[in-house]
Order: structure tokens, then sequence, then C-alpha cells
């Protein structure tokens, strides 16, 4: 939850980011995201997506995602698709 709550309680934990390394933040609409026999997209096809585009740039990674997403759930969608990508520089 960003910004949602003045106070909000929940696990914390500090990472570095080496060279090159990408950040990820989603909501649930890209995960949640359902195709025709109501199986959502998944975590799992999300990291499949991210880690065979991870040469592209960040806003290029963004659109892969957005497009896997849209391509596995072609009906309307009826939550948001929400994605932060950002990779560390050298």
């Amino acid at each position: 939850m960003i910004g949602l709550f003045a106070r909000w309680e929940c696990a914390t934990q500090f990472i570095t980011l080496g060279p090159d390394d990408l950040l990820v933040i989603y909501t649930d609409g890209v995960t949640e995201s359902l195709d025709e026999a109501f199986e959502e997209f998944g975590e799992n096809r999300l990291i499949e997506v991210v880690v065979n585009n991870r040469e592209l740039a960040p806003e290029a990674l963004m659109a892969a995602i957005v497009n896997e997403v849209r391509r596995f759930s072609p009906h309307e969608q009826h939550d948001d698709i929400t994605l932060i990508v950002a990779r560390r520089r050298a």
C-alpha cells in the first residue's frame, strides 16, 4: 500500500539494488487478469515476462508486460493495470 493510509502496519524489508537490477511494482489488476477459462495471469506469468524481456529499457518492459496481460485477457478490463518499472544504473 503506497500512500493510501496515514498509518499502515506491515512487514518491511530493505534491499539494495545492484547495477542493472530491475524493480517491478504492480497492482493486482496485472496478476488477477482473467482469461476465457477464468484463470488468472498470476505472478509466475508476470515473472516469466520480466525474465524474458529483462534487457529492455523500463518503458519497453512495461509495454511488454501490458501487452502480455492484454493478450492473455483480451476481454474488457475490470481492474486497473498499474506498473512501475525501474532499473538501477551502474
